[in-house]
């Protein structure tokens, strides 16, 4: 696929379920109710498989709300391991509930997982996620990485006031587990837009602190990624971490990725509230392609050059 700015799309954020077992605070609105909404998994497999097959996509990152909440999950990461056109299927989760899925996700084919971690602290991870418990992640983490499922990525959205005092200790425990170390500028989203008024911090500054304790050397990115990484050394501590600075160096030119929903809907950018429903292409048993073509069509040559920062819907209605 390739949209009217000549863009490449090959990657897909696929949203399986739209509530979460968290509730973080730059994701989820105060006193917000989710719908409840789960993708059938048929519907989800045929969606991959027609945009795999027919249009280039070649990574499918499956996302919630909470993936792993998704009664459907294995069987559907087997069905799509399967598809010989995809180069990888990964996976965003807050983790809590990994130990208890790492290793069936790892034997069912999935690629890759990312976790999100905002703080080692238990009593700030309490917080921002309105009532989680950090060891659960963290011992999701250490059964990820021994079921084999690596390198696991760590996300940490730095916030000013929370946790930016954790960043230089946040990269030394996940260097030397041998994750790769993510740090993420708080995005302007829907109803939580106004988070960035008080808690962003720039990629500038997060590189400035995590300069002071490691010697970090660019590394060449690969298309359409939206980190830039570092190869970072401090004494006997060394690996990768990345910087993703949607706020402040936005990297709209090279992005490649659309968005599906947990309702059935295409979104080309994060930042755009425009959608077009593919759920009217599905009859319950078979994906109508002919109309899911045209649907595809219009989207992709909507897609805009940069998002007009005026979404609508939530990070975790989004997909994330």
């Amino acid at each position: 696929m390739i949209d009217g700015r000549a863009r490449e799309i090959d990657h897909l954020r696929l949203s399986l379920i739209d509530h979460c077992n968290l509730a973080c605070r730059y994701c989820v609105p105060e006193g917000a109710r989710p719908s409840r909404q789960m993708i059938d998994a048929s519907f989800a497999f045929e969606l991959v498989r027609w945009l795999s097959r027919y249009h280039g996509v070649r990574h499918v990152r499956l996302t919630g709300g909470e993936p792993l909440l998704y009664p459907d999950l294995i069987p559907l990461v087997r069905r799509l391991a399967s598809l010989a056109q995809l180069n990888e299927v990964t996976l965003t989760t807050n983790g809590q509930a990994l130990t208890q899925k790492a290793t069936a996700l790892c034997e069912a084919g999935l690629s890759r997982i990312n976790v999100s971690l905002d703080t080692l602290n238990p009593d700030r991870f309490a917080h921002v996620t309105r009532g989680g418990r950090v060891e659960h992640t963290l011992r999701g983490i250490e059964a990820t990485i021994k079921a084999g499922l690596t390198p696991v990525k760590l996300n940490m959205v730095v916030q000013r006031g929370l946790n930016d005092d954790e960043i230089v200790d946040a990269a030394r425990w996940g260097l030397e587990l041998g994750c790769v170390v993510r740090f993420l500028e708080v995005m302007p989203i829907g109803p939580l837009a106004h988070v960035i008024d008080d808690h962003l911090v720039p990629a500038s500054e997060i590189l400035d602190k995590l300069s002071e304790a490691y010697r970090l050397v660019p590394i060449p990115q690969s298309p359409g990624q939206p980190a830039v990484d570092y190869a970072a050394t401090s004494g006997t501590s060394r690996g990768v971490i990345g910087i993703i600075a949607p706020t402040t160096r936005p990297f709209c030119e090279r992005c490649r990725r659309i968005r599906i929903t947990s309702h059935g809907a295409m979104v080309v950018c994060v930042h755009d509230s425009r959608c077009l429903d593919l759920a009217d292409c599905w009859d319950g048993r078979r994906l109508d392609e002919h109309r899911a073509n045209e649907v595809l069509k219009t989207a992709i040559m909507d897609k805009p050059a940069q998002g007009s920062r005026s979404q609508s819907l939530t990070m975790i209605a989004l997909g994330g």
